[in-house]
Formats: structure tokens, sequence, C-alpha cells
């Protein structure tokens, strides 16, 4: 039966269903579980993402690690972002005033993000990651990211939290016209914790 032109999206959603359904492989009736069968074939396949090893017992707090998520899948309105929909703007990075503002540019190569990533790296004593280019710095994460022991739920946990007070910063200095130094930021965000 061929999909009514006039039908309803929630309509045209169950007979494209309906059709998969019966072009499945197995009959329905030697399958143990006819639900898990049908639900597995209509969901689409993924490729894990290599950067799942930062979002599982990341003990941040909850918006940075969504923030980080957010981060991770490209999808933060950075500036650069903003002016491919078409939005007029001012692209310099309001951090270090000295480059236009891209992710990569935001997270990796930006003066002020170097900083405090450093200070936040003196304080950890244990993984001395500098950001060159953004994959790099990206990768490196990722990388160090992988066990259980301390140290790597340490910089899991910091590399969430730097994200997120980066994105905060930038956002305050944009919205509000307020700026804090990065010290204030590793203390701020180092008393959160407590």
């Amino acid at each position: 039966m061929s999909i009514p032109h006039g039908a309803s999206w929630m309509i045209r959603k169950i007979f494209e269903t309906k059709q998969i359904i019966n072009q499945l492989h197995k009959p329905l009736d030697e399958q143990k579980s006819t639900i898990k069968y049908i639900y597995l074939q209509l969901i689409p396949i993924h490729s894990k993402m290599d950067w799942r090893c930062l979002m599982f017992q990341n003990n941040a707090r909850p918006k940075a690690i969504f923030t980080m998520w957010l981060q991770n899948h490209g999808r933060l309105l950075t500036k650069d972002r903003l002016k491919k929909w078409g939005l007029h703007m001012d692209e310099i990075c309001v951090l270090c005033q000295a480059d236009k503002e891209t992710r990569e540019h935001l997270f990796a190569e930006c003066s002020y993000a170097n900083r405090l990533w450093n200070r936040l790296s003196q304080w950890d004593h244990v993984h001395s990651i500098v950001p060159n280019t953004w994959i790099q710095f990206f990768q490196l994460i990722i990388h160090h990211s992988k066990g259980k022991t301390a140290s790597v739920m340490l910089l899991k946990m910091m590399y969430a939290e730097y994200i997120h007070v980066l994105w905060r910063e930038r956002n305050t200095r944009i919205f509000e016209g307020a700026s804090r130094e990065r010290e204030a930021l590793v203390y701020v965000n180092r008393l959160s914790k407590i």
C-alpha cells in the first residue's frame, strides 16, 4: 500500500515502518524476541565515538559534561557557526582579542585558553598536555583519558570543567560585558568541586 499524499508526518512514519517490517529478512515467528529484533532493524547503526571515554565515569558537574558533549559534537554556537547561519557580528575572539573565534581557536589555540589550561595542568601535576592544534589537543586528551586510575578520572573531570568554564567566560564577556582573569576561573572551578 502506498503512502497517501496528504498524510501527516505521523501517518507517513507508520507507513514507512510497516514497509520496513515487511522487508525484514527473517520471519518474525522464528525470533525469540520479536520486539527487540524489530527495534534493532529500525534504529540506524552509528559508529562509536572515540571520545566516549570522556563521558563515562566523569565526576564533573552535569552541566560541564553536557557542555563538553556539545563541544565534542561541534554544536556550541561559536561566532564562525553563527556567521554561517547569516548573522552579522564581530568575529574576533572575546578572550584573546587576537583571532577569529572558531571551535579550534577558542578551545586550543587562544592564548587565554592556553594560559588557563597550563594553570590547570600545573595544579594537576600529572598530565602535561600542551595544546598546539585542536585535533592534536583533543586526541591527546582522549588518549590519556582511558583507564580507571585516579589521574585519568582527574583529567576527564578537569577537561570537562575547562570546556565549561571557558564557554561560560566567553558568554559572560559577550552578554554581560564582565570578565574574570584566569586565576579567578581556576580558583572558582576548584571551589565548586568542594
